[in-house]
């Protein structure tokens, strides 16, 4: 038991020494000590008042000592004091004297009233039981002497000569009320025992119910903070406890498949020859990376890793599942990507360098410096794609600016990709509307021209023209470059600046290149504070705008 527990249970015994009355402690706490003393003189005080009704009305034809009526009437006065003491200002268990007082009261009217008024003794009962029925040994010693006082002293303050046959009840009934003392005594220190394990076992209901709480609040807080939706479910599909993450993708699938829901049991839904983890986790199994993908079509598929664990009753029986589900649809995108991208640059690698080895061979054989040449562009080539993908790789480029008319620059990109557009069969025409002269990196910006010019050739049937356009406005320049090619889906133009990647057409005609051109050419723009956007419709061509601020 901790320092600050002993303490609490200190002041409760401390409390329940000072009670008025024990068994209505938790009452009587509550109205008051000055209510609460008045409350447990009242039965007496009751009875008082009969015995003084019933003597008055039933006279015996020997007259009383007057003290019969004397007495009750005085006994009027405790109730009175009960209300007019400052209980407040008095020293802790003060009231005491009351049950005190009352015993005497009893005594004296006891012995006036002779034979006759003999029964009055036990109404010394209500002051016993109100003494002894507490935990504080003074209270039960008070209740013990309070009898044998009243008993012994009526007599002999009232000059009355005690005679040997009144020893017998002067010594049985005192007895009498210390045993009834005793009795209320250990009653009242066994419900203060049973109170205090009550107490007890409520305190330790209460850590165990904050714990409780404490810890679901931590499961809810890690549930809701992981990124993996989380199913416990029973052995009929019914939901035990649930995620926030795996309620979204559970609407999110409810929403876009037709079919088969990897997220719910519904009886009949998948054969008996292809359960899905749901109902594999249903049965009991166990399973790990248990992938399953959702979804309408291709484009708007997701991916999910699932795992799953059996929920066991204590018995070892079934009672549920919990499963597992994380969304890896990126990952697999980007393995795919990884793939792909391992692909093209093999391919592109592949290509010069095979060139390059073939005719270093033929050199060896048959020497001719126009081999040298043929070489050499193909060396040039496979330069070009590393230093692209170098520059991809990037996180920052470094943009050397100085002033540089883009006009200029535009006609040097022109003329130079002229000689690919005439091997195509496509025109390239140049319309310059204003003196255009901005701060620039002219290498890097020169650069993402040429990948411009040069995707739109790729990408443009033979005797289609491709469209370039300088505008000059007060704030900003605006270049755009247009195709009258195949065009690109909403869904490629959505990825259409991811790196490595390349549209349905290109790869099915195999046009050469690394996917690193449009990457490359918005890397460049936004290290230059510009923005870049595609609009492009499906054989319909495709319009790059790039806007730069002055």
């Amino acid at each position: 038991m901790t320092d600050a527990t002993s303490h609490e249970a200190s002041r409760r015994r401390n409390d329940m020494a000072d009670a008025v009355f024990l068994p209505l402690d938790d009452y009587l706490g509550t109205i008051g000590i000055r209510r609460a003393v008045l409350l447990c003189q009242l039965p007496l005080t009751v009875m008082m008042t009969l015995i003084l009704f019933l003597a008055l009305l039933f006279k015996p034809a020997t007259p009383w000592d007057p003290g019969v009526f004397l007495i009750p009437f005085l006994h009027v006065l405790i109730p009175a004091a009960c209300l007019v003491l400052p209980w407040h200002r008095l020293p802790a268990g003060s009231f005491v004297l009351i049950p005190v007082a009352d015993c005497l009261s009893v005594g004296l009217l006891r012995e006036i009233g002779g034979p006759v008024l003999s029964v009055v003794g036990l109404l010394m009962a209500f002051p016993v039981i109100w003494l002894s029925v507490s935990v504080n040994r003074v209270r039960l010693a008070l209740s013990i002497m309070a009898p044998i006082v009243a008993t012994l002293a009526s007599p002999l303050a009232l000059g009355h000569e005690i005679e040997p046959s009144e020893m017998i009840r002067m010594i049985v009934f005192p007895t009498i009320m210390a045993g009834l003392a005793f009795t209320g005594h250990a009653v009242a220190r066994g419900l203060t025992k049973h109170r205090e394990i009550l107490n007890q076992n409520d305190r330790d209901l209460a850590l165990l119910n904050k714990a409780t709480a404490d810890h679901a609040q931590l499961l809810d807080t890690v549930l809701e903070t992981v990124n993996v939706g989380v199913w416990a479910m029973d052995t009929n599909g019914t939901d035990i406890l649930t995620n926030r993450r795996f309620r979204s993708d559970r609407s999110w699938s409810l929403e876009n498949v037709g079919g088969r829901n990897p997220f719910t049991i519904c009886p009949g839904q998948v054969p008996d020859d292809s359960p899905g983890p749901a109902e594999l986790a249903a049965g009991g199994a166990t399973f790990t990376h248990r992938l399953i993908r959702v979804g309408p079509d291709k484009d708007h598929q997701r991916t999910f890793s699932a795992a799953a664990r059996p929920l066991l009753g204590e018995s070892g029986h079934l009672k549920g599942s919990v499963l597992a589900f994380t969304d890896v649809t990126a990952l697999v995108k980007a393995q795919t990507a990884r793939d792909k991208f391992v692909a093209t640059v093999s391919h592109e690698l592949r290509t010069p360098l095979t060139s390059i080895l073939g005719y270093l061979e033929i050199l060896d054989e048959h020497p001719d410096p126009q081999y040298l040449g043929i070489i050499e562009r193909n060396a040039e080539r496979l330069l070009a794609l590393i230093n692209n993908l170098l520059l991809v790789a990037c996180e920052e480029l470094e943009i050397r600016r100085r002033p540089t008319n883009i006009g200029d620059l535009l006609q040097e990109s022109v003329r130079a990709a002229k000689s690919e557009a005439d091997a195509r069969g496509v025109t390239v025409t140049l319309s310059i509307q204003g003196d255009a002269e901005v701060g620039v990196d002219p290498r890097h910006f020169a650069k993402a021209v040429d990948e411009l010019l040069s995707n739109a050739i790729k990408f443009s049937p033979e005797g289609r023209n491709v469209s370039v356009v300088l505008r000059d406005t007060d704030d900003r320049i605006e270049l755009t470059v247009s195709d009258q090619g195949f065009g690109m889906t909403q869904q490629e133009q959505d990825a259409a600046f991811t790196t490595f990647f390349k549209a349905d057409h290109a790869l099915e005609t195999a046009i050469p290149g690394a996917g690193l051109g449009l990457p490359l050419c918005k890397a460049i723009i936004e290290a230059h504070a510009g923005t870049i956007k595609l609009e492009s419709q499906p054989k319909s061509g495709t319009t790059v705008t790039i806007a730069m601020p002055r």
